[in-house]
This record gives C-alpha cells, sequence and structure tokens, in this order.
C-alpha cells in the first residue's frame, strides 16, 4: 500500500505511525474555454517553460446501495490511470473527509496500486478508517459502482515559498452518472462537466498553496471550490448539481477555544458564499443568490461576533469584492421584486380591467428583460480575476486565523462564557434601537422625519439580521430557550420591517426600467399605507 507525503510534521515513535494525508486547494475556472485553458495556464510567469505531463483518468466510485460511504464522508475509487509510452495502471484508493475550508481541504487518503479493475479487500482492511467503517464486515458484499469521472490530466511540479512542492493540476472532463430506467425499460446517462484546478501540497505548509494560487489568479479567473469530484457524482445521480447551499449549524462544543470557534463559524459561512458563487456560474436561479447574500450576511455577522480577537489579524482590504456585492444585490432586488413582491399585487391593480392587465403584463416582461441584464453583469464580475483574487485572500486569511491571534487575549478561554456575554451585548443593543425606532414613530413628525426613519428601520433590520445569524450560528452552546425566543423575536423584527422597506423601494426600483407611471404611482400608494399601519 502506497501513501501521499503527509504535508505536517511527521509523528514521533510515540505518537505512533502518521496518517496519509492529502491538501489540495481546488479551484474552479469560470468562463474557461476547457481548449484553451491550458494554453493560458502555459503562458503564466512561473509556469511557462515548466515541464508538463499528461495522464488520461477514469475513476469509477464505489458505495453501498444506502451510501453508507457518503454518509460517513468518505469515497472509495478504482482509477484506470493511462500515461503515454507507460502500461495502464490502476489504483485503489480510500479517502476520509477530515476537514475544509473553502477550496483548501485536508484528507486522509490510502492509496494502494492493483493488478486490475477489481478492488482489493485485503488492502482495504489494512487501513484504519475501513477497520472502523465495516467492522462487521457487512458493506464489503454490498459495495457497487455509483458513478465514474474521466478527465484528461496535465500535472506540473513546482517549487513553491519556503522550500515547499506543489503539484499543480488541471482535470478536463466529466462526471457520469447512470440515469433512473425508464417505464420504457430505456435509460440515459447524466453528466456534469469538469474544468478545474488542484493544487496539491507535497511538501511544505499550506499557505504555499494559496501562494501559488494568488499567483495564478492574477491573471485568470478563479473560484475557491469545495466540492470534491465524489460529492460531484453523488450530487448528480441525486440531481442536485447546482442546488442551493443553505447555512448549517458549526460543529461547536462548549468547551472549545474561541480561535477554534472562529474559524468554525467564519468558514462556515465563507463556505456558503462560495458554494452558491459556484452555484451561480451553472444554473439561473433566484434561490442561489439568495443564499450567497445570507453566506456574505453571515460571514460578517461572525466578524462583528469575534471582532475583539481580531484586531491582531487585520482583513485583507475589500474594496476588489465591491462588485460582485453590488452585483448580487442588484440582482436580488429585482428576484424579491418579480417573485415575491409584486405577485401580490397583481389582482389589486389589474382588478378586472383589461387596460390594467396589459400595463401589469408589460411591466413584469420589462422586469424579467431587466433581470437578466442584472445576471449577465453578476456572472461578468465572477469571470474577472480580481474578484476570484479577493475570494482567496479571505480563504488564506482565515486559514493564517488560528497562528495570527494566538496570543491575543482571550484566544484560548473556552467558548461558551464568550458566546454568553457577546450575544447578550448584541441582543440589549437590538433592544435599545428597537425603543428609539418605537419613540420616533411616536413623535411629531418633523421636516425630514420620514426620511430619518427610514434609515433607523434599515439599521434596525440589519441589526435584527446579526442577531438571528449570530444566534444561529452558536445554537450549539447557548441556553436553548432563551436563544430560540431571542432569535423568534429576530426574525419577526427582521420579516415585519423588511415587508415595509420592500414595498417602498419597489416603486424606485421599477421606475428606471420604463414601468407605467399608473403601477408606480399605486405601489407608492400601498408602501405608505403599509408604513402608516407599521
Amino acid at each position: 500500500m502506497s501513501r501521499r507525503t503527509p504535508s505536517s510534521p511527521p509523528a514521533s515513535a510515540a505518537d505512533g505511525p502518521a496518517q496519509p494525508q492529502e491538501t489540495e486547494l481546488k479551484l474552479a475556472l469560470p468562463g474557461a474555454d476547457p481548449a484553451r485553458i491550458g494554453e493560458q495556464l502555459a503562458a503564466l510567469p512561473g509556469l511557462a517553460g515548466v515541464r508538463v505531463s499528461e495522464q488520461r483518468l477514469t475513476n469509477t466510485y464505489f458505495d453501498t446501495p444506502d451510501q453508507a460511504l457518503h454518509r460517513a464522508r468518505a469515497a472509495l475509487r478504482i482509477r484506470r490511470l493511462e500515461t503515454d509510452g507507460a502500461p495502464v495502471r490502476w489504483l485503489q484508493t480510500l479517502k476520509t473527509a477530515d476537514g475544509a475550508s473553502g477550496g483548501l481541504s485536508q484528507r486522509g487518503e490510502w492509496e494502494t496500486p492493483l493488478a486490475d479493475h477489481a478492488l482489493d479487500r485485503t488492502a482495504l482492511q489494512a487501513t484504519p478508517p475501513w477497520a472502523a467503517l465495516d467492522a462487521d464486515g457487512a458493506l464489503w458484499p454490498q459495495l457497487a459502482p455509483a458513478f465514474a469521472t474521466e478527465a484528461t490530466r496535465t500535472l506540473r511540479a513546482l517549487p513553491g515559498a519556503d522550500g515547499s512542492r506543489i503539484e499543480l493540476v488541471l482535470d478536463i472532463g466529466r462526471v457520469r452518472a447512470p440515469a433512473a430506467t425508464s417505464v420504457d425499460g430505456a435509460s440515459a446517462e447524466l453528466s456534469v462537466d469538469l474544468c478545474e484546478l488542484e493544487l496539491e501540497l507535497l511538501e511544505g505548509q499550506p499557505d504555499a498553496l494559496f501562494a501559488l494560487a494568488d499567483q495564478i489568479a492574477q491573471h485568470i479567473p478563479v473560484l475557491p471550490a469545495s466540492l470534491s469530484k465524489a460529492e460531484r457524482g453523488w450530487r448528480l445521480l441525486a440531481g442536485t448539481s447546482h442546488a442551493p447551499r443553505r447555512a448549517r449549524t458549526p460543529p461547536l462544543t462548549r468547551q472549545m477555544t474561541v480561535t477554534a470557534a472562529a474559524q468554525a463559524v467564519l468558514g462556515e459561512a465563507l463556505g456558503q458564499f462560495l458554494d452558491n458563487l459556484g452555484g451561480i456560474l451553472h444554473a439561473d436561479g433566484s434561490e442561489l443568490v439568495h443564499q450567497a447574500r445570507v453566506g456574505w450576511r453571515r460571514w460578517r455577522s461572525a466578524l462583528w461576533l469575534f471582532k475583539p480577537l481580531l484586531g491582531a489579524h487585520p482583513l485583507p482590504h475589500g474594496a476588489a469584492l465591491g462588485p460582485l456585492l453590488k452585483a448580487l444585490g442588484s440582482t436580488r432586488d429585482l428576484d424579491v421584486a418579480g417573485l415575491e413582491s409584486l405577485p401580490l399585487w397583481s389582482d389589486a391593480y389589474v382588478d378586472g380591467d383589461p387596460e390594467r392587465a396589459e400595463q401589469w403584463q408589460a411591466m413584469e416582461a420589462a422586469v424579467l428583460a431587466e433581470r437578466r441584464i442584472r445576471r449577465a453583469g453578476l456572472l461578468a464580475v465572477l469571470q474577472t480575476p480580481p474578484t476570484g483574487r479577493a475570494l482567496l485572500q479571505l480563504e488564506r486569511w482565515l486559514h493564517a486565523l488560528p497562528q495570527a491571534v494566538a496570543q491575543t487575549e482571550g484566544a484560548q478561554a473556552p467558548l461558551a462564557q464568550w458566546a454568553r456575554e457577546r450575544t447578550q451585548r448584541l441582543h440589549r443593543r437590538l433592544k435599545h434601537e428597537v425603543r428609539e425606532l418605537d419613540t420616533s414613530a411616536n413623535a411629531p413628525e418633523a421636516p425630514g422625519a420620514n426620511d430619518h426613519a427610514s434609515e433607523h428601520q434599515h439599521r434596525v433590520r440589519l441589526l435584527a439580521k446579526r442577531t438571528r445569524y449570530v444566534l444561529q450560528g452558536l445554537a450549539e452552546v447557548l441556553p436553548e430557550r432563551r436563544t430560540r425566543r431571542w432569535a423568534e423575536q429576530a426574525t419577526e423584527l427582521q420579516t415585519r420591517i423588511g415587508a415595509a422597506r420592500d414595498l417602498m423601494l419597489l416603486a424606485t426600483l421599477l421606475e428606471p426600467i420604463g414601468v407605467d407611471r399608473a403601477i408606480l404611482g399605486f405601489l407608492r400608494g400601498v408602501a405608505a399605507g403599509r408604513l402608516a399601519d407599521g
């Protein structure tokens, strides 16, 4: 059985044998032409003239009918490897998912040469993970092919920073899975394309991967990507290849350090943001845009939560992400208008009048056309080098967080007390702002009062969102009853103010795209009435 070279220092004899580990940074290539991307890479500074080797890979992934390995976050495959001038090689690989942050993943990996395409049970049983996965031997007889990947792979061995060694891999191919058999007995094949870079650490520290990725990102659009090829296969089978990535509860404990919690909470939020950006590249779904913005707001909320810890570790300058965030916001505005706000008022406006029905239909067509324009703008921003580079810098910052703040006061303190104090402070602030908002609403109207009230409502709404996201992120370590009550209060407040504000801004949003003035007047009247009632 062969092993990957561990990227971390070897364990001492007292610690036992080191686990073989694969450390890699995976990058999607937004907008790349598979026929040209190899030439573009070869022309980059630092890559020109580097020797390139080529392989043809076919990987068959195995699991049980109930996906026992997938549920355990493990993957078992047989690889058929072809290299010009060399005999075909067969390799059996078992991988376990130890951890991932955006594009950077660290996994256990055990690799065994095979004589042919049949699984080797003896070699599998010799790996510690398999002994735990199949302690009673029940899984082995159930293993069967689930899906396959095929790719042409080009490889470059490169020196990295601080004496590291990196393998730069370009994979172009596809993931294939059998489709369900139809009633007439016919079957088809499902597939999704692959075009991605993998930077694998052969020796040295993981930051060297980010340094090389940054060099590439200065010239070629990239996007940190967390999905393995195995996970792509499972999503293909499930019909969820481009499904939105919703918030997940980070795996926190009351005893873990504040630093470890910060990396977990921030990493989960950034992962949600990046995964949905990846989905946007391949599917036109309003929920992908919405969940990307949720991920970003959760990221910003987590930055507030751990702000006392982060003074020693300043964030990268975020100006390069401005166009992306603006494009996400403008696209989401049209989604809310077209899919949520306007349908509620269609019948009230038309009221059986054919002329009004025609005006409303023209407005709906204008909104749809404008949304297409905004989506095209969003895709264009995602396919620019500055966007990918800025996202990589966030990943790099997050990876360096534990070491950068190690000596900061409170960094190694248990999470539980920190979480209670920070959430109580946030809740007190929200209560204060709500009281101020209520006081303003009952005060005599003064010049400019409406504008001031609108701004105040917006601040309260954002604070309610922050409160909800922070409470959700820390749910595992906070008192359950109080946390649920506070979260429900924040959600109700956010929803109530949000509905009024969405209506108030709707006419302003629609006016530039040429919507009939009668509709604009109607929407402004509805908004004024809702605000007065609120």
